[in-house]
């Protein structure tokens, strides 16, 4: 058996549209979780779906070394903030400045 947000996501990435609305499955599945008392076995529930587009995780991400920070894809840029950098300053690029604009 495959996690059914794993499967949706894997299906997502070939092309094919599920019309399942990723975030909310995702959403389902950590109230699953809090419904069981345990984790679940699926692994998109554990940061999130991938970003694409312009849901880009920032270049400059700092450390991530929890699993709440982990998360961040769900749970937001927030969970990370003031953790440790390894960056000086933000990193640009003409081709991420292309993709969000």
């Amino acid at each position: 058996m495959i996690p059914t947000e794993d499967l949706v996501d894997l299906l997502e990435e070939l092309g094919i549209s599920t019309g399942v609305n990723l975030d909310l499955l995702i959403e389902a599945v950590v109230l699953a979780e809090n419904i069981v008392g345990r984790r679940l076995d699926g692994h998109l529930s554990k940061a999130g779906a991938r970003p694409r587009g312009k849901k880009l995780y920032p270049m400059d991400l700092p450390f991530i070394e929890t699993l709440e920070q982990a998360q961040h894809f769900r749970l937001g840029k927030d969970v990370y903030q003031g953790a440790l950098s390894p960056w000086a300053k933000p990193i640009h690029s003409p081709a991420r400045d292309a993709l969000e604009n």
